[in-house]
């Protein structure tokens, strides 16, 4: 990292670390040892920075590839938040109380591993956000055969007044094991449209805008800025690069994580942040929010009362984009009436055999097979469709012992 550390200050009565930049050894690199936490089955490699509140890697073993951005050196900035920087390091963080990556980035976290056996591997970390009260608990867990790390988080109000907040999370990814966005990297966002800040339109365009067919949705066509989702269909969204065929999805209750804000650095930026000061083309920021626009929408949280949620971060390959993702599994349907064809990919989170795959129209079941699929091996399909059955719709439906894994419709060509 950048030797900044001796430029850490606090004011009196004040909790939160402030930087004087003018103290800054900016040409001074020194290496920092942290305390890590290593979970790891057959299909991911997650390391866990406990005491930073951070989740610095997640390797998808099937392919080797590692999902976040790391800084090859870390280094501060200036950020609007009540520390006045933040830290570029790479890897997701989780941010109270609001504003720019919020406190908690920058305080220490306690940690505890709370299971250690055959079937779960589970650690669970803390911090207490000083401005507003509120406490925040992540227990992060990995399962034997499951692709997925699992996040339960929990922001509890002990105090005695309501406190207004808002939670983001922000995972910096970089499909396709680069490092860096690949030139066809495609946003994955389920709403009918976006808005810009009015800061960003000279880079973005207007607001609000049309997304199904938004050239926005692929990293080719942005200049820096942010875009928001102007509402969820589905609880999901993600990144995916078309060149690596690799990609990964956040999995959440769109209820109570009801926003999306997306930032890069735009199409081969020129600056990026990073520490060696070597080219990079950048990464995405995906925030996931308790609120529906970043960064100035606030939530309330009564006194004594808590906000909990699941959700669920996995890495994915060979589906050519995603229609739908769920726990289970993400999936694409590609319709082309034209050609009068429809391709199916399904990455499941764990190996299955024998599942039944449907293509309906209208209720009607077009074909069914047995299908077998995992992580490391998804499935891909290409059927022969009528043009009028193309027209009137198709539904993509996964059962598996019982349990229905996917179901959606498809986007058309």
């Amino acid at each position: 990292q950048v030797d900044y550390e001796g430029a850490i200050f606090y004011d009196k009565e004040d909790p939160l670390p402030h930087l004087d930049f003018g103290k800054i050894k900016w040409d001074r690199v020194v290496k920092k040892s942290h305390r890590a936490i290593l979970l790891e089955n057959e299909y991911l490699q997650v390391v866990i920075l406990p005491e930073m509140g951070r989740v610095y890697s997640m390797v998808f073993k099937p392919t080797g590839s590692e999902t976040l951005w790391h800084n090859d050196v870390a280094r501060p900035g200036k950020a609007n938040n009540p520390t006045g920087w933040w830290l570029w390091l790479g890897g997701i963080e989780y941010t109270l109380p609001g504003d720019e990556h919020g406190t908690t980035w920058a305080l220490p976290w306690q940690y505890e591993i709370v299971e250690d056996s055959l079937t779960r591997k589970a650690l669970r970390i803390g911090v207490k956000e000083p401005i507003t009260g509120l406490e925040e608990s992540i227990t992060f867990s990995l399962y034997p055969g499951i692709s997925y790390l699992e996040a339960e988080i929990q922001i509890n109000n002990p105090g005695s007044e309501t406190v207004e907040f808002a939670h983001w999370v922000n995972p910096m990814w970089v499909p396709g094991g680069l490092n860096e966005l690949t030139d066809h990297t495609e946003f994955i966002l389920p709403t009918s449209r976006i808005l810009v800040e009015k800061r960003w339109q000279m880079n973005l365009g207007p607001s609000p805008q049309s997304w199904p067919d938004n050239p926005l949705r692929f990293i080719e066509n942005w200049k820096v800025g942010d875009i928001m989702a102007d509402g969820l269909e589905a609880g999901f969204y993600g990144a995916y690069s078309h060149e690596k065929a690799e990609g990964v999805v956040r999995v959440f209750d769109p209820l109570k994580n009801p926003g999306v804000d997306i930032w890069t650095y735009g199409f081969h930026p020129e600056d990026i942040p990073m520490g060696s000061g070597g080219p990079s083309k950048g990464y995405v920021e995906m925030w996931g929010g308790t609120v529906r626009h970043f960064p100035n929408e606030l939530d309330s949280l009564a006194a004594g009362s808590f906000l909990q949620w699941t959700e669920w971060i996995y890495p994915i390959q060979k589906t050519s984009g995603v229609s739908h993702a769920n726990k289970r599994a993400a999936a694409n349907l590609i319709v082309n009436s034209g050609e009068e064809r429809a391709e199916i990919f399904i990455c499941p989170t764990r190996s299955i055999s024998n599942a039944v795959l449907e293509l309906q129209s209208q209720g009607q079941v077009l074909r069914r097979e047995k299908v077998d699929m995992s992580p490391a091996i998804p499935y891909q399909g290409v059927f022969g469709v009528s043009r009028e059955f193309c027209r009137s719709g198709l539904t993509l439906v996964v059962r598996h012992e019982g349990e229905e894994y996917v179901r959606c419709s498809g986007p058309f060509k």
